[in-house]
């Protein structure tokens, strides 16, 4: 076994020393994934948000995985830019990407109740699948090993039964308390399972969000016609849903307290569900042509 460990490091030290060059001009393909975090964001005003029975948002983390296949075309330094050497400066590249994976929103609502007081409820909702799509702006860096991308794409949930997770603050007891004050109606206790949504709902729904993303990645080369990919990133996700979709515990408690809220037939305008996204990226990059 010592053996065979000895051997892999030797053959990682040899592959990683081995004196090839970082892809200069042409046509790329890379294949990539990507583990992230997702920070919710959430922004109402606040006649929006007494009409959901809330008296503030708050986001909530996540951890989910995409997967991304990116087409580029890098336009090398020598000969578009008109310089000597790459060392520095290798060229810009125009890339274009296509992705599909895991999604994920998460809030904390907040209400205050006479009979148990200050109640927090929190929810997250797991979304499979969502596509994102982009445009990204790369600068190649020291003989195109370091690359900086800028990215302005979007999003698109298409799940129409995403999955969630309910629970609250409250304890057992001022859980019972809470449900015989209100006559069954309020039911905070914790909660998974499967929100459906009607068709009707997913013609009102905007499926599309803004996104905006800066990374930062390095290649390292393994063949003439393949690299391996390394890389960070962080993004900002702008999407506004215009009709809200809840579990029905939450819903029938906002009803409770408010006997004309309809979450299906009334557009919550101010409603943004945004998000803080970063992770690491690994993959691999292959040569498409160029030289």
């Amino acid at each position: 076994m010592k053996k065979k460990n000895t051997f892999a490091i030797i053959f990682a030290i040899f592959l990683f020393s081995l004196p090839l060059s970082a892809f200069e001009s042409g046509a790329t393909l890379a294949l990539k994934a990507n583990f992230l975090g997702s920070y919710t964001d959430p922004h109402i005003n606040d006649e929006d948000r007494t009409y959901l029975g809330a008296a503030f948002m708050k986001g909530m983390l996540g951890f989910v995985m995409t997967g991304d296949a990116e087409f580029t075309y890098i336009f090398d330094s020598k000969k578009y830019f008109g310089y000597d050497k790459n060392d520095v400066f290798g060229g810009l590249g125009l890339a274009f990407n296509l992705g599909i994976g895991q999604g994920f929103s998460g809030q904390i609502s907040g209400s205050h109740n006479n009979t148990v007081g200050d109640i927090e409820v929190y929810c997250r909702v797991y979304m499979t699948p969502v596509v994102n799509f982009g445009a990204s702006l790369k600068t190649y860096l020291l003989s195109n090993r370091l690359v900086l991308g800028f990215t302005i794409g979007g999003k698109m949930p298409i799940d129409p039964h995403p999955t969630y997770e309910m629970y609250s603050n409250l304890s057992t007891e001022q859980l019972k308390e809470l449900k015989n004050a209100t006559g069954g109606k309020v039911d905070f206790s914790g909660d998974v399972g499967t929100l459906v949504v009607p068709q009707e709902m997913m013609s009102k729904i905007n499926p599309v969000g803004c996104l905006l993303k800066g990374s930062i990645e390095y290649n390292q080369p393994l063949i003439r016609t393949m690299q391996v990919v390394f890389g960070g990133y962080m993004q900002y996700y702008i999407y506004k849903p215009q009709y809200v979709t809840m579990p029905k515990k939450i819903e029938e408690a906002a009803q409770y307290n408010e006997p004309t809220v309809d979450f299906k037939s009334h557009p919550i305008k101010s409603f943004f569900m945004n998000s803080v996204d970063f992770g690491i990226t690994l993959g691999l990059l292959f040569k498409v042509s160029g030289v």
